[in-house]
């Protein structure tokens, strides 16, 4: 723009100086003052409109700028909202992400972007869903008197006990809480609701590392035992150098010195025994449960 500007002014200038050298005078009045004169007028007010157009145009420039830079802020803002509302594909990273729209049961989950998939059952009707089941009871139909190697078993749609390593895996990656439900004979049931939850590694012994807080209807019949090792059959880790409690309770569990006050993996069994299934603090005593569940959730 300043080149053109240039341009019009030298073609002024030479336009004044043909007016300038005009030979012409029949009326016997000098006009070449006055035609400088006239010139000198019309380029003071040609430069002033080229002024004026030259400020539009860079006004325009910047309003070009800042329009470029609020269509790329835009499509940012796009990318963005496209990416956060597209749906999320499994395998997932827990059962939180799973769509808020899906149905409850088996999904493929994984610890992080590069550990090895697993199959687990998602909750994702009760207390609000997005709950992995780690433990399910309902009919007896799956033995719960199992070895330490083998203390992952059933299917999720069935009886089951999640892997201890997988429940390490999620409760040591990210913040947990844990809920568990029971059910005796008769039909009553109840809950114990715990804000914190995680088990520690197999060198460990997948200890109850961290309970938290309790909350719910049935008691708290698991702080008791928090920091104890797991125990099984086959693998004593209950600290008493006078009892095995995997053993006389039949069962695996974390059952600390003194055993605890709950045997959620005990046979299942409508009787009240100490080798039943019970949750001591439900109806203070040891009468089996026909329906247990335990579940995580991330936070």
């Amino acid at each position: 723009m300043k080149l053109i500007i240039c341009i019009l002014l030298f073609w002024v200038s030479l336009c004044a100086g043909a007016t300038n050298k005009s030979p012409e005078n029949t009326d016997g009045i000098l006009r070449a003052p006055i035609a400088a004169g006239i010139s000198g007028f019309g380029l003071e007010v040609l430069l002033t409109r080229l002024n004026y157009i030259d400020r539009k145009l860079m006004l325009l420039e910047e309003l070009q700028m800042e329009l470029k830079q609020h269509r790329e802020q835009m499509d940012t803002i796009k990318a963005s909202v496209k990416k956060a509302l597209a749906p999320k594909t499994p395998p997932f990273t827990s059962c939180k992400d799973v769509p808020s729209w899906a149905v409850s049961g088996a999904y493929a989950i994984r610890v992080n972007n590069v550990s090895v998939p697993f199959k687990v059952y998602c909750e994702q009707e009760q207390f609000g869903g997005g709950w992995i089941v780690v433990q399910h009871r309902f009919d007896g139909s799956v033995d719960f008197y199992r070895n330490w190697e083998e203390y992952g078993f059933g299917e999720p749609d069935k009886e089951f006990w999640l892997a201890l390593e997988q429940i390490h895996q999620l409760t040591s990656a990210r913040k947990h809480e844990l809920v568990i439900e029971m059910k005796d004979f008769e039909g009553n049931y109840g809950y114990a609701s715990y804000n914190v939850f995680e088990v520690g590694s197999e060198s460990e012994q997948y200890c109850l590392k961290d309970l938290g807080t309790y909350s719910g209807t049935a008691d708290d019949g698991l702080t008791i035992n928090k920091m104890a090792k797991f125990s099984t059959r086959d693998r004593d880790n209950d600290g008493n150098s006078g009892y095995h409690f995997a053993g006389y309770y039949e069962g695996g569990w974390w059952y600390g010195n003194y055993g605890g006050n709950s045997n959620l993996n005990g046979r299942y069994q409508k009787d009240t025994g100490e080798k039943s299934n019970w949750w001591w603090n439900f109806h203070s005593d040891l009468r089996g449960t026909s329906f247990t569940r335990m579940m995580i959730r991330e936070f």
